[in-house]
């Protein structure tokens, strides 16, 4: 073998190895999760993208978290990339890593594509970007990295899970999944919310109608091979599928029914800031420093039901974290935060606490349980210093639905942003693509 063969097998090795390479997706729950009790805070957002920044939100109001606001979505063969960030409470370094596993439109594994179809150079990237905690009272390490880069690159649009883990000598430990999308921008689309036209909805429901104009595209069957996902702040729960259009006009396809896509308007979103965990200050009532932890009780909450709506700005259920208990570092701390909500009457079913704080999922630790002799649900979470959004949700027995009104009241003038995805699949043995992305807010607020 010549020295020139040489050369171009060592340059090719690692090409071969990283699509030689394979994951065991059952162990994986294809949604928000987090599988490991030391990784906290696991925060996504988009970089590059002017595009995806909505000029509703303004920047003066977000200061340096403007990008810290909006769903994982980026744009194929841009310079959009994903940012994520997440803390390990161990405190020890773990080597971790990441990878991307294209989904279908209802978020489970495309068989019909292998790895190296849609993710090019290396099936997996390294997370070596870490920095340890100084001047907290609990110590972890913080990570973040960063994709598409030199290593990954995307080559299909779609959904995709992503999926970090720790690998342990070749045995690929999960820590936690994200699930983000890719989209191409072949359609145009052309939302419109106005307050719900049916009767009994009037006072507390949305009214959304689309259309989805292809025009200049060569797409088989589109009235039949198009779905349209439209989601409201970041929630997989409610989100509302359409399979057929209302009508088809020339190149348009129209969902324009008058009264048939509606959801719950809800409520605007509670808020607590816990930037400081010295003195209290937003929504927080006492902080207490013990021999174990940092605890910080917010003041007690009730149920909004019968309430008028009130006009507040909220930042639609996220969060960022920040600190400004330390002058020269400035690095955020955890605390336990105690929530209470005052409400009497009898439930079949669960309260959880809700919103980017929980990853927009219900998860067993935010779930209110009842203090018996009193008149209050309650729960703690650990959360790192920062600015909060939540609410509380109501899921019936049987149901895996949650609804605002129970708690929080539902009213048509709440301002929700709105997200709405065009995936096309033409036939059994393509993939689902998505062609087509937007988003627009119900009666946005001055912020």
């Amino acid at each position: 073998m010549s020295k020139k063969q040489l050369f171009a097998l060592v340059l090719f090795l690692p090409f071969i190895f990283s699509r030689a390479q394979t994951y065991d997706y059952s162990r994986l729950i294809f949604n928000n999760y987090i599988y490991h009790e030391e990784i906290a805070s696991v925060k996504i957002g988009v970089v590059g993208s002017e595009s995806n920044y909505d000029q509703s939100v303004g920047a003066s109001y977000l200061g340096n978290n403007s990008l810290a606001f909006f769903p994982p979505v980026i744009r194929l063969f841009t310079d959009d990339k994903i940012k994520c960030s997440f803390d390990d409470l161990s405190g020890d370094v773990r080597f971790m890593k990441f990878t991307l596993i294209h989904c279908t439109y209802d978020w489970k594994p495309t068989t019909t594509l292998h790895t190296n179809e849609y993710l090019s150079k290396f099936m997996s990237d390294d997370i070596i970007d870490y920095t340890y905690s100084t001047y907290t009272f609990l110590p972890y390490v913080a990570y973040s990295f960063s994709f598409p880069n030199d290593n990954i690159e995307i080559s299909k649009s779609g959904n995709y899970l992503l999926y970090v883990y720790e690998d342990n000598g070749g045995e690929s430990i999960p820590l936690f999944t994200r699930r983000i999308m890719v989209v191409e921008t072949m359609t145009k689309l052309i939302p419109t919310i106005i307050q719900s036209t049916n009767i009994p909805e009037r006072f507390t429901h949305q009214e959304i109608t689309l259309q989805v104009d292809y025009s200049g595209q060569r797409l088989i069957n589109p009235a039949e091979n198009i779905k349209v996902l439209i989601m409201q702040n970041e929630r997989f729960d409610n989100a509302i599928l359409l399979t057929k259009p209302y009508m088809v006009q020339s190149s348009n396809l129209m969902y324009n029914e008058r009264g048939a896509i509606t959801m719950e308007g809800g409520n605007e979103f509670r808020t607590f800031n816990i930037k400081s965990l010295r003195i209290p200050m937003e929504g927080v009532q006492q902080i207490v420093n013990r021999s174990d932890a940092i605890y910080a009780y917010l003041y007690p909450d009730e149920d909004r039901k019968y309430k008028s709506y009130v006009n507040h700005i909220d930042i639609n259920g996220y969060y960022f974290n920040e600190s400004i208990d330390y002058n020269a570092v400035g690095e955020a701390d955890y605390a336990y935060v105690q929530f209470r909500l005052k409400y009497d009457k009898p439930l079949k079913g669960n309260i959880y606490v809700f919103g980017e704080l929980t990853s927009w999922n219900f998860l067993e630790e935010a779930k209110l349980k009842y203090v018996e002799n009193t008149a209050y649900w309650q729960t703690e979470l650990l959360l790192k210093s920062g600015y909060y959004n939540y609410m509380y949700v109501y899921i019936p027995e049987n149901s895996h639905v949650a609804s605002t009104d129970l708690i929080e009241g539902s009213h048509w003038e709440t301002e929700n942003r709105y997200t709405f995805f065009v995936y096309y699949n033409p036939n059994p043995a393509s993939y689902d693509r998505i062609i087509g992305y937007t988003s627009k807010y119900s009666f946005p607020k001055v912020k």
